[in-house]
């Protein structure tokens, strides 16, 4: 029996393996933005050499925390998942992600504006601000949780740099024919018992 081989063109396999250049770049920056917050954690203090400086890192580091969150949720809404209708099962997928972030940029927030109030009542650059426990703490706090900011951002966005989010797919599929056979029994469930549901049936998407 003789057997037919049928060779794909690379640029069609190149196009089911990799995701669009507008995502890559979004993701790009994603990281960017880490590198760039992991930076000042690890080298602010030694940067600012006075108060207003110092201000000026902690926006900076800020700005950037925002900038990050803000690139996932355009990454999550931009996905081919997300307009088909299924957004809230990437918010359950990175939901994680989100949470950890929005904690971490509080605990910045919190640690700076405590450096901050501890340095800008003096004339001189205070070095001592450390000594304060509750500052020390709650710097301690900070920079051990910034290890899952860290992991959690970086999980999502490589995470989010799967094909199967940009194009149909036969996952996809499986997920919209769990859907509609869920629909389809919360219906007949509905109609029997005389009762509507307003539930948001892929949440409940496995």
């Amino acid at each position: 029996m003789n057997t037919i081989k049928v060779h794909a063109h690379p640029s069609q396999l190149q196009r089911s393996t990799i995701i669009p250049f507008r995502y890559r770049t979004l993701l790009y920056l994603n990281i960017f933005l880490l590198a760039i917050d992991l930076c000042i954690n690890t080298f602010g203090e030694y940067l600012a050499p006075n108060k207003y400086e110092q201000l000026i890192i902690f926006i900076v580091q800020d700005v950037c925390i925002v900038l990050s969150i803000t690139l996932l949720i355009v990454m999550i809404l931009t996905t081919y998942v997300a307009q088909a209708g299924l957004l809230c099962l990437l918010l359950r997928m990175f939901g994680f992600s989100m949470i950890v972030a929005c904690i971490y940029f509080l605990l910045c927030a919190a640690i700076q504006i405590l450096i901050l109030l501890s340095r800008f009542p003096s004339d001189t650059f205070n070095m001592n601000t450390f000594s304060k426990t509750e500052i020390l703490i709650l710097y301690i706090i900070q920079r051990t949780f910034s290890a899952f900011y860290y992991y959690a951002m970086k999980r999502a966005a490589y995470r989010l740099s799967d094909p199967h989010f940009y194009q149909s797919s036969k996952w996809l599929q499986n997920i919209w024919e769990k859907r509609r056979m869920a629909v389809t029994n919360v219906a007949m469930h509905a109609s029997q018992s005389g009762m509507t549901t307003s539930r948001c049936i892929c949440c409940a998407i496995q």
